[in-house]
């Protein structure tokens, strides 16, 4: 990884992001990933694994713009990385059989918070998933439709959709969500910022239910996505406001609390609705494995 004056950020590591958001925070942006030095099988079998497997679009998208990494460096930029499930920091909670909280949901892949297990991590666990899924669901009754959830939901959308007089577009309100997700959730994080993103939360559902407008079902359908969005990125809030140290390097660095704190938040934090629909943070202890003494 370089910066514009070719300065070396990173070589063979991944994990810790201080030094590329420092360069693109000093205006040395944009950062750019440099293949070319590599010898042409090693592209190859980066390729091959980046086009086939982890992100086939990429590959249209590099060819679109006579991007070769033979001979360009690929530009980056520091995102959101940390409200990214799956890589053993977030998700939902799952037991050995991706069983979580909920009877009949199962948890597998970048959805459950797991050890990192990347993409054969998910595929086997996916496939404990499925297999448990498979078995919970033949030996239940057929299930009951719930008339009064349908109803709300009938209520809500029915809400949505008659609103050609509206005069936010959910384009503009999805946009304002993304932006204000990277100005107030990403590290470096503190208590302002956490808290400035739940006043806004507050906002943009009131605008979701009273203000947006949505024309079709495609918008009707984007509106549920930003709705989710707003969700996640709430969850995410909460959870670092509870965790009151800096951990992860950058993925949760808390510059009102600075220092690891192993002694107080070496554990999980869960997040919990109660009956009221508030949600709540809790701590959790870790689960270590005694054959290899790590964190499972």
């Amino acid at each position: 990884m370089l910066d514009i004056l070719d300065n070396l950020l990173m070589q063979w590591e991944c994990w810790d992001f201080a030094k590329a958001n420092h360069a693109a925070l000093a205006g040395l942006g944009p950062l750019r990933i440099r293949l070319s030095h590599l010898p042409n099988e090693k592209i190859q079998e980066i390729e091959s694994i980046l086009f086939s497997t982890e992100r086939p679009v990429q590959e249209r998208f590099f060819k679109r713009r006579k991007i070769d990494f033979r001979t360009h460096d690929i530009e980056l930029f520091p995102t959101e990385v940390q409200l990214c499930g799956g890589h053993g920091l977030s998700g939902l909670v799952v037991n050995e059989r991706a069983e979580t909280s909920i009877p009949g949901l199962y948890a597998a892949g970048d959805v459950s918070c797991v050890a990192k297990g990347y993409l054969t991590g998910a595929f086997v666990f996916g496939e404990i998933a499925a297999e448990q899924a498979v078995s919970f669901a033949m030996s239940q009754e057929a299930p009951k439709v719930d008339s009064i959830q349908v109803e709300n939901l009938r209520k809500k959308i029915g809400k949505r959709i008659a609103r050609s007089d509206k005069k936010v577009h959910v384009r503009d309100i999805e946009f304002k969500v993304r932006r204000l997700i990277n100005d107030y959730l990403v590290s470096p994080k503190n208590a302002y910022k956490l808290n400035r993103w739940l006043e806004w939360a507050d906002v943009f559902r009131k605008e979701l239910d009273e203000e947006v407008a949505t024309e079709n079902v495609h918008d009707l359908v984007k509106s549920f996505e930003v709705e989710n969005i707003i969700k996640c990125a709430t969850f995410s809030a909460i959870a670092s406001l509870e965790r009151k140290e800096s951990r992860w390097g950058n993925a949760h660095q808390r510059t009102d609390f600075p220092d690891l704190d192993d002694k107080n938040w070496l554990c999980h934090v869960d997040l919990q609705k109660g009956g009221d629909q508030e949600v709540k943070a809790f701590k959790r202890p870790l689960v270590r494995s005694l054959a290899c003494g790590g964190v499972v």
